[in-house]
């Protein structure tokens, strides 16, 4: 199995950015960025509401399998810089999310409710274990 070197990233969309726009609402983005001004993403949104997916945490070790893969998946994309908001690392091992800024809380939990602006923190745990 491929390694990342480092922490995979969190993201959340910024906006209304077209780039993200036929992401589903609620899917967990993981990312790397290379410096180049573009970001990689991959992304699952639990859409058939899977129940293995009931957290953000589940969503996004289900994009980082890929990301770590480098799997071959429509749910990958390159996007502008600017599409996209850290809000912080995967520790796939934890099976958790480490949000990394003052304000990633609150982004998170109007990506996952669509306004709302406190976070369970349950999202940001695997529910079925490390990935």
């Amino acid at each position: 199995m491929f390694l990342i070197a480092t922490d995979p990233v969190v993201y959340v969309p910024a906006g209304d950015h077209p780039a993200t726009g036929s992401i589903a609402p609620a899917s967990g983005i993981v990312g790397r960025p290379d410096g180049s001004g573009l970001t990689e993403i991959y992304f699952e949104g639990g859409i058939y509401d899977q129940v293995n997916m009931a957290s953000l945490a589940d969503r996004v070790a289900h994009a980082y399998g890929r990301l770590a893969e480098n799997y071959p998946t429509a749910a990958r994309m390159v996007v502008p810089q600017d599409a996209v908001i850290a809000v912080g690392t995967f520790d796939p091992a934890e099976g958790r999310i480490e949000l990394t800024g003052p304000d990633s809380a609150s982004l998170v939990a109007r990506w996952l409710t669509r306004g709302e602006e406190l976070l369970d923190p349950t999202e940001l745990i695997c529910r079925r274990g490390p990935a």
